[in-house]
């Protein structure tokens, strides 16, 4: 065959496709408009004899606001509660490869874990694991926390930031 028919036929059976998708192909519904008829508000009813039988008052603009503090202070509540927060001292490290390796074993394991200068050693770091609230806390994980850091004890640590 020669081209010119291989193109009319390519060409034929192309719009034929294009025409039976398009017929089979499933039409949208519209639905119909439907007229709503929304009634009208009643209109409202004044007695004018009662708007005129209103007294009106003049207002005293001039009052004085009680400002005197009633309540008893929490001051001494508050210095009685206790916020210091706990934390758990794994060591003190001179390399920041190791520190570095010590803090991501604590953060994978879910605890959360910082670092801080040595204030007695300015060479070495200081691995925090916390804080916890209670010392209770320190105490319940602290068999974890010693074999994550491949020690056998730690220090408790008050923290407050």
């Amino acid at each position: 065959m020669n081209t010119n028919r291989m193109l009319g036929i390519f060409i034929a059976i192309t719009v034929l496709i294009w025409f039976l998708l398009f017929a089979l192909s499933p039409q949208l519904k519209y639905q119909r408009n439907s007229n709503i008829n929304i009634p009208k508000l009643p209109e409202p009813v004044i007695n004018h004899e009662q708007l005129q039988k209103i007294e009106y008052k003049e207002v005293d603009n001039y009052f004085e606001v009680d400002t005197q503090d009633t309540l008893p202070s929490a001051k001494e509540r508050v210095d009685k509660i206790d916020f210091n927060l706990y934390v758990y001292k794994i060591g003190a490290f001179g390399s920041p490869a190791t520190v570095s390796k010590v803090v991501k074993s604590f953060n994978d394991a879910g605890f959360p874990s910082f670092t801080q200068r040595n204030k007695s050693n300015e060479n070495l770091t200081n691995v925090l694991v916390g804080p916890f609230a209670s010392k209770q806390d320190i105490k319940d994980n602290q068999n974890t926390l010693n074999q994550i850091a491949g020690i056998e004890a730690g220090e408790v640590l008050t923290w407050n930031p």
